[in-house]
């Protein structure tokens, strides 16, 4: 039997992608492990060329843009899908021109494709920019939504916003994995070194991740505080290393900056007095410089309003780097698991946590921080994730009856 050829269709196929980028590259991987032929089909942006390594040794291709960027025109996309022999497309990520082109390749050939909305279709998500998303709703993707063959979920909480958008089609529940470099894996938590608690903040600098309400609960936490533990507490380039200060703990903010949201946050910063503990370390997009981020953390803290998954969660659980994070993220294992805190989104909420994490010893943060590794090493590879996705594949091939993962 000849292999199943699959499509990824996404946005973007460089770092600029965050965890979009990180989940459909190693879920390409593992799928094409288990034998389906796959090519991956991108649009061009400033990192395309320099991350296209990073694919090997799966096919891929990007597409120059035409137009405004946010869009994504791209039409040599379409043109590539109509000449190639691919039996299903996988398409990740919506509002964009890459669904169109991916609704237009099926009226033309009949076969089917599934959808990945990754986060997009959350309530939060759907509030922002409502205007132009009404617009593209009418253009093409609530068409392309509902003739989609197969969405995608990657947690229940996804299942139910899709089917609160009245969506009928079979859902495909299949979680993300998460990988993590084989030294991060065998570093024992007690090698971070003790002098400066940090708490670590990396993700995409955006109104979604709380970062505002993670200052403003940072400054309730600091109120608490005696006025001689009030010193600084930074210092120092980003090395995983931390400078011997007086202040036990320092909040770090990594990641990219989107919409110029950046200034927002660092304006309060300094509205607030907390530039001696609150700092900005960059963007960080090596992931030598990523990995040494997490190694050097004590918390990691992602007060997000919306998250399908939360990758920089599972990454920081999987370094041994217990989390705290917010009831709009499925990560209810932190509190079965005993490895962090699952909270209610909002300043009050977060403050009350903070002054709770921020007070438990070393050595017990390190014994959540070895649970919190335990349960990614145990539940969240990505080799499940690879075999439900092949078996979806098969099943809209019409080679198998619909697996397990369906809904």
């Amino acid at each position: 039997m000849k292999p199943i050829r699959v499509a990824h269709v996404t946005t973007s196929i460089s770092r600029l992608g965050g965890g979009l980028y990180e989940s459909v590259r190693h879920l390409s991987m593992e799928t094409h492990k288990n034998g389906v032929q796959m090519e991956i089909l991108g649009l061009q942006d400033a990192f395309t060329e320099a991350d296209a390594p990073q694919w090997v040794p799966v096919t891929v291709r990007s597409f120059p843009i035409a137009g405004p960027k946010r869009f994504g025109y791209a039409p040599g996309l379409f043109r590539h899908l109509q000449r190639s022999a691919n039996d299903i497309v996988h398409l990740h990520g919506v509002w964009q021109y890459p669904t169109a082109a991916t609704l237009r390749w099926a009226r033309a050939t009949g076969r089917p494709y599934v959808v990945s909305a990754h986060g997009m279709l959350e309530p939060w998500a759907l509030r922002r920019s409502r205007f132009k998303k009404t617009l593209v709703n009418w253009l093409f993707q609530n068409i392309c939504l509902r003739e989609a063959a197969c969405l995608r979920a990657t947690a229940e909480a996804e299942v139910e916003s899709l089917r609160r958008l009245g969506l009928k089609n079979p859902v495909a529940l299949i979680p993300n994995g998460v990988f993590i470099p084989e030294v991060i894996q065998k570093a024992e938590a007690g090698d971070r070194k003790p002098e400066v608690r940090r708490a670590l903040f990396l993700s995409r600098i955006h109104p979604k991740k709380g970062l505002l309400e993670l200052v403003r609960a940072w400054k309730k936490y600091a109120a608490t505080l005696k006025p001689e533990r009030l010193k600084s507490a930074v210092g120092g380039p980003i090395s995983g290393l931390r400078s011997p200060v007086s202040d036990p703990w320092e909040l770090l903010i990594v990641g990219p900056d989107e919409g110029g949201h950046l200034a927002e946050v660092m304006a309060l910063v300094n509205e607030l007095g907390l530039q001696d503990q609150i700092r900005y370390g960059g963007e960080i997009w090596e992931d030598d410089a990523k990995w040494k981020c997490y190694a050097g953390a004590d918390l990691f803290v992602l007060p997000s309003f919306s998250e399908n998954f939360g990758l920089v969660i599972a990454e920081a659980l999987g370094c041994g780097v217990p989390v705290v994070t917010t009831h709009a993220t499925p990560w209810r294992d932190l509190e079965t698991h005993q490895c962090g805190w699952w909270i209610d989104t909002g300043v009050a909420a977060l403050a009350d946590c903070l002054k709770s994490a921020l007070a438990v010893p070393p050595e017990d943060l390190r014994a959540m921080g070895l649970r919190g590794r335990q349960l990614i090493q145990s539940k969240y590879g990505w080799t499940l994730p690879g075999r439900q996705m092949t078996e979806v594949y098969e099943w809209l091939a019409g080679r198998i009856p619909p697996p397990a993962c369906i809904f």
